[in-house]
């Protein structure tokens, strides 16, 4: 598949919002590509790979998908559940025995440093895992005790605190001390009982190397990437490939966009220690949207069987308890009314968030994806055979995951674009 420039007059609006977010200095560079019914229906390409450098972003230019990892890995999981490897509703501990008898956080007593903890009703399954109902945590939010906790075990600063996440990413360690770390940590709530953005792919990125016998990155490239022809995904970048490495941006204080030159942007020169399940793959617009076009065909790619149909629904169904709502599930509730608005009508399945009820939003019932920290996004629509696919490397300055690109706002502007055809 060779990606170039199609940007067909329905598509204007689309295009004037891309290239709004490039003269309004809200990132560097954006891809993005929409394929409908098997054909690529719209594919653009705006602003930078490096602004400074005057480097225009190219469609073969290589992405840190952070979160958008996160479906690969349930999908990779999922290849060894068929293989009746394992059960969705196992407990955690019967494979990872370090997670056995886990704590959850009572109360921490912020002068003394003194906590109480309680034993949990029921072990952690695998299911959980998939779902962030867990109870396990990411440690985003440093004024909630569980995760100050989590900032002491991994080393993550209370500035920026997403943008410290994301560093210490490359500090972790092996997946197996990663697990021994996590276990000795209290849960948030008691599993299953709330949703809570968490570590479970990561542990899932463990359990497959349990399971399977392999390096996580082994077999990943032989059972999924291999087979699609995701020739550009690994987590990191070859030297010989670096200067295909889209720069990271972010805002200073003044609102200004400047280019981000740690870690965050760094971390992909060399082959990681830690392979995160959660938050660790690079990749292309292409790969990317060759992944999303093999979940769309129910499993297979250009005549390669990567999974069943069954197993592919089951991911893209909501698989919260009792049929609840994403926004339900939440552990803290929002109240400002516009939030609440734009949340409703989403479950979630195992790894991505998938739409359940009419909304306010244009996507049609049953359409899923995910997203990543960099503002990376993909959104399937099985109904209307639709895939979209945006990418740019923007890190936000504080736990605001909107802005820059609004999935929402996107979507719309692509279906508004389909009415016109």
């Amino acid at each position: 598949m060779k990606i170039e420039v199609r940007n067909p007059e329905s598509f204007t609006d689309l295009t004037s919002e891309f290239q709004k977010y490039i003269d309004d200095d809200e990132t560097g560079g954006i891809l993005c590509a929409v394929y409908k019914k098997g054909n690529l229906v719209y594919s653009n390409k705006f602003g930078w790979k490096d602004k400074e450098d005057k480097i225009p972003i190219a469609f073969d230019d290589i992405f840190r998908l952070h979160s958008m990892t996160k479906p690969i890995t349930c999908l990779a999981a999922l290849i060894l559940h068929e293989e009746g490897k394992y059960e969705l509703n196992d407990p955690l501990e019967k494979y990872l025995p370090e997670f056995k008898n886990l704590k959850i956080l009572k109360s921490y007593d912020h002068e003394t440093g003194e906590i109480e903890l309680e034993d949990i009703k029921n072990p952690i399954t695998i299911k959980q895992l998939f779902t962030h109902t867990s109870g396990l945590s990411y440690g985003f939010y440093p004024s909630i005790p569980v995760d100050m906790l989590y900032g002491k075990k991994f080393g993550f600063t209370s500035e920026n605190r997403i943008k410290s996440v994301l560093e210490e990413h490359q500090r972790i360690g092996t997946l197996e001390n990663f697990g021994k770390r996590l276990a000795s940590l209290p849960l948030i709530s008691e599993p299953e009982s709330c949703f809570w953005y968490a570590f479970g792919h990561d542990v899932l990125g463990l359990l497959i190397e349990k399971l399977s016998g392999k390096a996580f990155d082994v077999f990943l490239k032989e059972r999924i990437f291999d087979k699609i022809g995701m020739k550009d995904t690994d987590f990191y970048v070859p030297l010989e490939e670096q200067n295909r490495l889209v720069e990271v941006y972010t805002k200073d204080q003044e609102n200004n966009l400047i280019k981000i030159t740690d870690s965050v942007a760094e971390g992909y020169n060399h082959k990681p220690i830690f392979l995160s399940g959660g938050a660790g793959l690079a990749s292309t617009l292409e790969d990317y949207l060759k992944f999303c076009i093999m979940m769309l065909n129910g499993g297979q790619y250009d005549g390669n069987k990567v999974i069943s149909k069954k197993t592919i629904d089951l991911m893209a169904s909501n698989q919260l308890p009792d049929g609840k709502s994403y926004l339900e599930m939440q552990l803290f509730q929002p109240e400002d009314p516009e939030i609440i608005k734009r949340n409703e009508g989403f479950g979630f399945g195992l790894g991505v968030i998938v739409k359940t009820a009419e909304n306010m939003h244009k996507c049609a019932i049953g359409e899923y994806g995910w997203d990543g920290a960099l503002n990376v996004l993909f959104r399937i629509d099985p109904a209307n055979q639709l895939i979209t696919v945006v990418m740019t490397q923007y890190c936000p300055v504080d736990n605001n995951w909107i802005l820059p690109i609004d999935i929402f706002r996107i979507t719309d502007l692509v279906y508004d674009a389909l009415e016109k055809t």
